[in-house]
């Protein structure tokens, strides 16, 4: 269908959410286009072969001469020449030549002919009021060559040209509402674009059209909302400063040729960490009953607690994420800064008491953000970056070896909590597309600011 033809146009295209606007931009270049166009080849070809032909009747000649064509129909179509360009501050204009093989009787015998045509296809791109995608067709023009006769023009005597009228005229007209009627079909499939993108069971991810798309001559620039929400409102942080307009580089400064660039800002992965701290999904509570370690092993930096404790009390770990978590983009890194506090107190009936709390220490985490992309989605795993910060916030009891302390605690907490994040990161950022488009070869950079995912497109129809 001619949807195939206009597929990269609505890459992406997703439902209006309300809340904050992290940057993501979606550039589709010539490339894409020309591809979806040839994938959809055998789709057009079929919606040119539903065009119904009437029958023709001559008027009566001087001589009372009548002549009856019946079963007129398009037998076969070809596309010998199908490209599509972009239309700057509009959308796409399709153009294409069609060869159509036509069938029908007159009488008992058979009447083949051939008539070829140029279309030409104008599609304006808008986001509506509420956000979502609307097509429609601003101009068609269809030029019909010749009907040349195939088979059986000894059975139109000299009817030929009245024959070959009617059928221009009923194809000059059905043509285009054929093809345009294709185009005004998508408004009503792009419900099923509607959905949310889960990261986990309390916070999902939409992207929507923030106003209608930037279209050069080389490339179409959809300005996504990407809006994170936690137990269905949005995220609510306040970021360090005002937010700069996010934006791709011009074409020029991107040595790449795929047919897809997508550049998904800093703010957009701060809302990700926003969500994961304000529902608590890095929080984690290390040891317990079966914890290796206990009161006992604490004796050299807290000799008092022998006397608490006489004997030895399983300890557990209560790390709290309550700060906000601050990821920042550089060129070919990205870094995640965490500041958990580690509540350490005895494992009593199998969870953490705040009473029973023996000290808390604050953690400054440094951690190396890697970026894996797959077809559909973006994963970050995490790995401690340098060394790692370990103050006392506050004691209980009174602490002698804080750096012995700190070789304790660490060696219980570091792995664990290394493990939980990237646990709580494993669904990752669901890229933004079309349910029926694929993208393949990705590939990932970073960048000062924003990440960028490069890739070509697979369309199966």
């Amino acid at each position: 269908m001619l949807k195939l033809c206009v597929l990269s146009v609505l890459l992406c295209l997703l439902v209006p959410s309300q809340g904050s606007t992290p940057g993501t931009v979606v550039r589709v270049n010539q490339e894409a286009l020309e591809y979806v166009c040839q994938q959809g080849k055998p789709s057009l070809l079929r919606g040119l072969m539903v065009i119904q032909i009437p029958n023709f009747m001559s008027p009566r000649t001087i001589i009372g001469s009548l002549l009856k064509v019946v079963g007129i129909r398009v037998l076969n179509a070809q596309l010998p020449h199908l490209s599509v360009k972009l239309i700057p501050r509009t959308g796409v204009q399709l153009s294409l030549s069609a060869q159509l093989h036509i069938r029908g009787s007159v009488l008992i015998a058979p009447v083949e002919l051939r008539v070829g045509s140029s279309i030409l296809l104008d599609v304006r791109v808008m986001r509506s009021p509420h956000g979502f995608p609307i097509l429609s067709v601003t101009a068609c023009k269809s030029l019909l060559g010749d009907v040349d006769i195939l088979l059986g023009g000894s059975n139109l005597l000299g009817f030929l040209k009245p024959l070959q009228n009617h059928i221009r005229a009923v194809l000059v007209d059905k043509m285009c509402l054929s093809l345009s009627s294709v185009v005004l079909g998508l408004n009503a499939r792009l419900g099923t674009l509607v959905g949310l993108n889960s990261i986990n069971p309390m916070s999902s991810l939409q992207y929507a059209m923030m106003e209608d798309p930037e279209i050069t001559e080389d490339y179409i620039d959809l300005d996504l909302n990407a809006v994170i929400a936690l137990m269905g409102k949005p995220v609510d942080f306040e970021p360090a400063g005002p937010l700069p307009p996010f934006s791709l580089p011009p074409p020029e400064t991107v040595s790449d040729d795929s047919m897809v660039n997508m550049g998904l800002s800093e703010h957009l992965f701060a809302s990700l960490f926003a969500s994961l701290e304000q529902s608590g999904a890095l929080n984690l509570q290390i040891g317990g009953q079966s914890s290796h370690l206990t009161t006992s092993m604490l004796e050299q930096a807290i000799p008092s607690i022998s006397k608490r404790y006489p004997q030895a009390v399983a300890l557990m770990l209560n790390v709290v994420v309550s700060k906000l978590p601050i990821i920042s983009f550089h060129e070919g890194a990205a870094i995640l800064r965490l500041s958990p506090a580690i509540q350490v107190g005895v494992a009593e009936s199998g969870s953490f008491q705040q009473s029973q709390a023996l000290f808390t220490l604050g953690v400054d985490l440094t951690l190396a953000v890697k970026l894996d992309v797959t077809i559909t989605s973006l994963h970050l795993t995490v790995a401690i970056h340098g060394d790692v910060g370990l103050e006392v916030e506050s004691s209980s009891v009174e602490i002698t070896e804080i750096s012995y302390l700190r070789r304790v605690v660490l060696s219980e907490f570091q792995d664990a909590f290394l493990a939980h994040v990237n646990a709580a990161l494993r669904v990752g950022i669901s890229l933004p597309k079309l349910n029926n488009v694929q993208y393949i070869e990705p590939e990932i950079e970073i960048h000062e600011g924003y990440a960028q995912v490069n890739c070509d497109l697979d369309y199966q129809p």
